[in-house]
C-alpha cells in the first residue's frame, strides 16, 4: 500500500515537471515565434523591393489632370474640383465622385497630414481606399492611406491595425520606381527635415493662427469701414507669403530628395523600424537590424537604427565602433553620421511628424 502510495506521489511530481516544462517551452517558442514575424517584416520587404516583376506605378498627376474632352466640350471652361468647406452642403458619397475629384481633395488634405484631426485622417484613408479599388496601380494612393493611419495613430494614441499597414507596405515594395524620376519622387516617404524647413514650418503655423483671428474678427466690422479693408488686405498678404513658403517647402525637398543617398523604396522599408522604435522595442529593433545588415551589408538602413537602437540604450561607443567597422563605404559612413547627428536630439515617438506626401 504505502508502495503504491509513494509510486502515485512520484507519477504525480513527473506530471507536474513534464507540464511545467511544457508551458516554458510553448512561452520560449511564442516569444521566438514573435521575434521572427517582428525580424522578418523589414527584410521581406527589403527583398520584394529588389524583386524582377514588380509593379509600374501610375503617376498621381494622371489622376489629378482633368482627362482628354471631346472638341465641342472645348467651349465649355473647365471646372476646378471644390474644396470642402464648413459653409458648403455636404459631399457626395466618394463612389458617386469621379477620381479626379477624390484625387484633388487628397491632394490638398494631405499637404501638412500632421495637422489634420482624426475625422480628415479618416477621411483620407476612406479616399486613398476607393481610388485604390479604381486605381490598383496608383502608388500615392497607397502613401496617402499609409500616412494617413500612422499619423492618426501616432497624434492620437489609436494603433493602426498591424495587417492592413504589413499589407500596403508589401503592395507599394512591390512597384518599380527605380526607372521613373516621377514614380521615386512619389515613394519618398520621409523628408528629412533641418533648420530651414523647421523655420518654414513655424512660419506657416503662426501665418495660420493669425489667419483664423483675423477671420474670426470679419463679422464684427462694418462695411467698407477701414478695419474690414485693412483686415481683408492683411488676409490677401497671409495668402501670397503662405504660398510662397509653399513653393520653398516644395523646392527643399525636391533638393532633399536628389541629394539623399538611399537605395530605391528603402523608405518604405524603414517604415517598421520607425514603428518599432517609437515603442522602444530596442530589442526588436537590434535583431531586425542585424538580419538586414547580414543580408545588406552595403545598405545604411539596418546600421542607422542599430546605431539609433545603441545610442538611446547610451551606448554610443558601441554605435561608433559599429559604423567604423562596417562595410560601408567612407562616403555613405559620412552620410550616416551626418543624418545620426541631424536626427540625435529627435524623438522617435515623433517620427510621423516627418511623413510627406
Amino acid at each position: 500500500m504505502v508502495s503504491i502510495r509513494h509510486s502515485i506521489q512520484t507519477n504525480r511530481r513527473l506530471l507536474v515537471l513534464i507540464t511545467g516544462l511544457l508551458v516554458i517551452v510553448s512561452l520560449l517558442l511564442g516569444k521566438f515565434y514573435f521575434q521572427q514575424k517582428a525580424e522578418n517584416k523589414a527584410l521581406r520587404l527589403k527583398i520584394l523591393s529588389m524583386s524582377e516583376n514588380r509593379r509600374t506605378p501610375k503617376p498621381w498627376s494622371a489622376l489629378t489632370t482633368t482627362p482628354n474632352v471631346s472638341t465641342s466640350a472645348l467651349t465649355t471652361p473647365a471646372v476646378a474640383p471644390v474644396q470642402t468647406t464648413p459653409a458648403q452642403t455636404e459631399a457626395p458619397p466618394l463612389v458617386d465622385q469621379d477620381t479626379q475629384t477624390l484625387a484633388g481633395t487628397l491632394t490638398n488634405q494631405m499637404r501638412r497630414p500632421r495637422n489634420l484631426d482624426a475625422k480628415a485622417l479618416d477621411q483620407n484613408i476612406a479616399i486613398a481606399d476607393e481610388i485604390i479599388s479604381r486605381e490598383p496601380d496608383s502608388y500615392s494612393a497607397y502613401k496617402a492611406k499609409l500616412i494617413s493611419m500612422l499619423v492618426k495613430e501616432g497624434k492620437f494614441n489609436q494603433p493602426a491595425n498591424e495587417d492592413d499597414v504589413e499589407s500596403l507596405l508589401e503592395d507599394m515594395a512591390q512597384f518599380n520606381i527605380s526607372n521613373d524620376n516621377l514614380a521615386r519622387k512619389e515613394a519618398t516617404l520621409i523628408a528629412n527635415t533641418n533648420v530651414e524647413m523647421d523655420n518654414i514650418d513655424n512660419q506657416l503655423n503662426a501665418l495660420g493662427q493669425e489667419r483664423e483671428m483675423i477671420e474670426s474678427r470679419l463679422n464684427s466690422f462694418t462695411a467698407d469701414s477701414p478695419e474690414l479693408l485693412n483686415a481683408n488686405e492683411r488676409l490677401a498678404q497671409i495668402e501670397e507669403q503662405e504660398a510662397m513658403l509653399m513653393s520653398n517647402v516644395e523646392s527643399l525637398e525636391a533638393n532633399l530628395l536628389e541629394s539623399r543617398a538611399q537605395i530605391t523604396n528603402e523608405d518604405v522599408v524603414e517604415i517598421p523600424f520607425m514603428r518599432m522604435l517609437a515603442k522602444n522595442d530596442y530589442e526588436s529593433v537590434m535583431a531586425n537590424a542585424q538580419t538586414f545588415i547580414d543580408q545588406f551589408p552595403n545598405s545604411p538602413s539596418g546600421y542607422y537604427y542599430m546605431v539609433r537602437a545603441l545610442e538611446l540604450q547610451g551606448q554610443k561607443a558601441e554605435a561608433l565602433n559599429l559604423i567604423q567597422n562596417s562595410r560601408l563605404s567612407p562616403e555613405v559612413q559620412e552620410s550616416l553620421l551626418q543624418r545620426l547627428q541631424n536626427e540625435s536630439s529627435q524623438d522617435p515617438k515623433n517620427y510621423w511628424q516627418k511623413l510627406s506626401f
